[in-house]
């Protein structure tokens, strides 16, 4: 169909949007494209289109659309994590090692969270450790944004 949004965000991966000028084709010379690559675990799994006839897409829309691709892939997320978790093949996180990280993502020192926890500071280290390992992550801040990609933490449970 020649040149448009979403042949361009399949080939460039990232969103594009065009104008009735962009296209060649006379089946889109009227059209105004928006489109976002739905993203599952670095890979695409399909686009969220946003199209007008004959009026641009102003920033707002832009907004709208992102969001919705957003939370059409949060859903998906949590529908995939979900089955994911429950087979048994990953292990998930205890309580302690959630309550932990929460604390660790507040920038709270190893040394205040063992005293906070009634436990010693090895203790925070052992579950840190095993929470790294489990998350797959090198650090707190990676640990923390994987758990909020992953809804194992949700940003309003963590106090600054």
């Amino acid at each position: 169909m020649g040149t448009n949004a979403v042949a361009l965000s399949m080939k460039l991966k990232k969103a594009v949007y065009t104008i009735p000028q962009h296209h060649y084709c006379d089946l889109l010379k009227d059209i105004f494209l928006y489109s976002i690559p739905l993203y599952f675990n670095c890979e695409v799994l399909g686009y969220f289109v946003l199209c007008r006839l004959s009026e641009k897409i102003e920033i707002d829309l832009k907004i709208l659309a992102d969001l919705t691709a957003y939370k059409i892939m949060n859903e998906f997320k949590v529908g995939k994590l979900h089955s994911f978790l429950s087979d048994g093949k990953n292990c998930c996180l205890t309580k302690k090692q959630i309550e932990i990280l929460k604390l660790m993502a507040a920038g709270i020192p190893d040394k205040v969270i063992a005293s906070n926890q009634g436990i010693s500071i090895n203790t925070v280290k052992y579950h840190k450790k095993f929470i790294f390992r489990k998350l797959n992550v090198e650090c707190t801040s990676q640990a923390v944004i994987k758990c909020l990609k992953l809804n194992i933490l949700n940003i309003d449970e963590i106090e600054c």
